[in-house]
């Protein structure tokens, strides 16, 4: 009976595959010749056909193909993972109201959570994921759709439903928001000369609501979109007059405005969270960049390079179209802004990269009545582009995803599988995620720590936010709730002064973390000598030390008596012996030359090392952010671990710094940088909090 379900399952998995690909093939080879076609003043329209025609079927058929790719139902509750985590906290500041750039700083904006694919599962806000999920990819699907009225060609329109379906889907969320912001927007630029019907107003409408919702899921998404905004804005302006075209960006603010306010957000924090996420991306080159990959980077490059040969072939060719101009200046924008955030931070990242450039040569617009020799030239280009996409786009998913060429489709088809099945079947879908709810809480329970923080106000100092939820504390975080992101002077500043007045919680879970071997106490520097100050250990359970707050102090914590100010240059070893029984603070002012704040800008910025020998003789390095090191941070003693955290508390021995050195990897980078670094050491005046034995036993 086993065998005999499983045979049936294998056959109806495979006859979903098939219909679903030789549906798709059919309909684009036999009734791709009547797309949406562009009609007179520029606007989209179907041809004037019976909606029971095979055309409309088949399109239909795509449509909901397509829509069913871009399906995604989320991921289990957090626990102790990063990314879940943050998605956790987002869904909680939603529920709770939390003001974006004020009560939480971070990359995401209000409608952070529904906008992430992988969105840690959060049973309050479940149908509203869904919900979120199934109208987002039915209009990132209908755009796709309209803006394929620009390909022409039965093989290139075959090539982009092709890659859309069963590559671009695969990799959410960026990829497929990114290409439908870029998408509606050269769709509005287009139907500008033609709006003269009310169908037509209220879809240029519609495009208009579409891109202001997008903005306040993500900041990238934000600042693509005010690209968008202000290219259709000059496109207005260049058909009809000023007067007329400043309706656009007023119309966009209003239907932004109301999407803010629904989200349960003050008006009075829409230029705060703009300024804070601006400060957020200014910093994210310095103190996110990781890794160097050279072959995705040609490859990259490549494709940059192809994009720029297509578009001055294809427009700079009389007639010259200014609309050809302003599409190819935001496509271009817009691959900017997906290499930047991809090549930052390489890895998976890249996906975002190599998947726009993958679809956006169909995006761009050409003259139609160049010569035959150019015109293939252009074909070429865009087949070359394209593929170069597919090629870095592989090298990254087959090396960290096990995604290939020969296993790519059979992935895709058990996705569609099991989002039909999931979407046939929610209610028993949603008690899988309750039942894994409850296992995650029992595997994750701190009874110690529930009982003595009750109803209080608590925070975490780490990235595991989701065991708070998990024992439903009443999480109250500092403004930048993931100390890594606080890589600015101002972000730091920000979660210091949290601390350092009432705002602060009562209680905090510790567990001494950092990301790509960062030096443990830089991040968040200015709040944690706060909370070395003012919070007292309690207890410790399953690996989290928790403190509770009893102030020695007020605002925040200055440093003490200065003991040794000198320039230093990069490699250079300071010896600090001399200092090495008191406790000690580090800052240094690593300054970038013109040419590192161009690379910075344009890529990313090198790997900053701070080599440390202690008084054992012992060598380590970390990393370290230059705009974190400009205030002072706890270098003496090393406290690296949770463990050493513990002793520090009961004033036992721990390692000592002796010398320190600063060092560029690789080091012909060192060039990005002026010659010499401001180095200052001075005195941490704060002692551990007094604990009694009881306590000592208890951490």
């Amino acid at each position: 009976m086993v065998s005999f379900l499983k045979l049936t399952s294998v056959g109806a998995n495979l006859r979903v595959r098939l219909l679903g690909v030789k549906l798709f093939c059919y309909g684009v080879t036999s009734s791709l010749d009547y797309p949406l076609k562009k009609g007179k003043g520029g606007t989209f329209k179907l041809e004037q056909k019976s909606l029971m025609s095979e055309s409309v079927i088949i399109h239909l058929a795509i449509l909901s193909l397509l829509w069913l790719s871009l399906l995604y139902f989320g991921t289990q509750t957090a626990s102790t993972q990063l990314d879940a985590s943050w998605t956790q906290a987002l869904g909680y500041a939603f529920k709770h109201h939390y003001q974006a750039g004020v009560d939480y700083i971070y990359t995401y904006g209000p409608l952070g959570y529904f906008y992430h694919a992988f969105s840690s599962y959060d049973t309050d806000l479940f149908y509203y994921f869904i919900a979120w999920h199934i109208i987002a990819g039915f209009v990132l699907s209908a755009f796709f759709l309209a803006i394929s009225s620009k390909i022409d060609g039965k093989i290139d329109k075959f090539i982009y439903f092709s890659l859309l379906i069963f590559v671009i889907s695969s990799f959410p969320p960026e990829a497929p928001y990114f290409l439908g912001i870029t998408a509606v927007v050269i769709l509005a630029i287009t139907m500008l000369s033609g709006i003269k019907q009310l169908s037509q107003m209220t879809l240029f409408l519609i495009m208009l609501l579409f891109l202001a919702v997008v903005s306040l899921t993500k900041f990238s998404n934000f600042v693509l979109v005010g690209v968008g905004i202000v290219a259709i804005t000059v496109m207005a302006w260049h058909i009809y007059s000023i007067s007329r075209a400043i309706t656009i960006p007023v119309v966009f603010a209003i239907f932004l405005i109301i999407t803010w306010l629904i989200s349960g957000q003050f008006l009075s924090n829409l230029p705060l969270f703009i300024v804070n996420s601006l400060d957020i991306a200014s910093g994210y080159s310095e103190a996110m960049s990781l890794q160097f990959t050279p072959t995705e980077i040609k490859l990259a490059l490549a494709c940059f390079g192809i994009m720029t040969l297509m578009i001055i072939i294809g427009n700079f060719t009389k007639p010259w179209k200014l609309e050809s101009l302003v599409i190819a200046g935001v496509v271009m924008l817009a691959l900017f802004l997906a290499w930047k955030s991809g090549f930052v931070r390489q890895g998976l990242h890249e996906r975002l990269f190599f998947t726009f450039a993958l679809i956006v040569p169909f995006f761009l617009d050409y003259n139609r009545k160049m010569n035959v020799g150019l015109l293939l030239i252009y074909r070429v280009l865009r087949y070359l582009a394209i593929f170069t996409a597919l090629i870095g786009l592989f090298v990254v998913v087959g090396t960290h995803l096990n995604f290939h060429p020969h296993n790519f489709l059979s992935h895709w088809n058990s996705r569609i599988v099991q989002n039909i099945t999931t979407l046939a079947h929610l209610p028993q879908f949603q008690a899988g995620m309750d039942k894994e709810l409850v296992r995650l809480k029992q595997q994750y329970d701190l009874p110690k720590i529930r009982a003595q923080v009750g109803q209080s106000t608590v925070d975490i100092f780490s990235w595991e936010q989701g065991i708070v939820f998990l024992n439903e504390l009443n999480w109250h975080p500092r403004p930048i709730f993931q100390s890594y992101v606080a890589y600015t002077p101002s972000l730091i500043t920000i979660n210091g002064e949290f601390y350092g007045s009432e705002q602060a919680p009562q209680f905090v879970l510790f567990k001494l973390q950092a990301i790509d071997l960062q030096f443990p106490l830089l991040n968040d520097n200015e709040a944690l000598k706060i909370l070395f100050r003012d919070y007292q250990p309690v207890l410790s359970e399953k690996g989290y030390l928790l403190l509770k707050r009893s102030p020695r102090g007020q605002g925040v914590v200055s440093d003490g008596k200065n003991l040794l100010t000198q320039e230093m240059k990069i490699g250079e070893q300071v010896d600090i012996r001399p200092w090495s029984h008191k406790p000690l603070l580090l800052s240094l002012d690593i300054r970038k030359s013109f040419l590192g704040r161009l690379y910075s800008l344009l890529y990313r910025f090198p790997e900053i090392y701070l080599e440390i020998g202690t008084t054992e003789g012992r060598k380590m390095s970390y990393r370290i952010i230059p705009k974190m090191t400009k205030s002072g941070f706890v270098i003496n003693p090393l406290i690296l671990t949770q463990a050493d955290m513990k002793k520090w508390y009961k004033n036992q021995p721990l390692k000592q710094v002796a010398t320190l050195r600063v060092v560029i990897k690789p080091d012909w980078l060192q060039y990005l940088f002026k010659n010499t670094i401001e180095f200052s050491v001075s005195e941490f005046e704060v002692t551990p909090y007094p604990i009694d034995e009881r306590v000592k036993q208890e951490i």
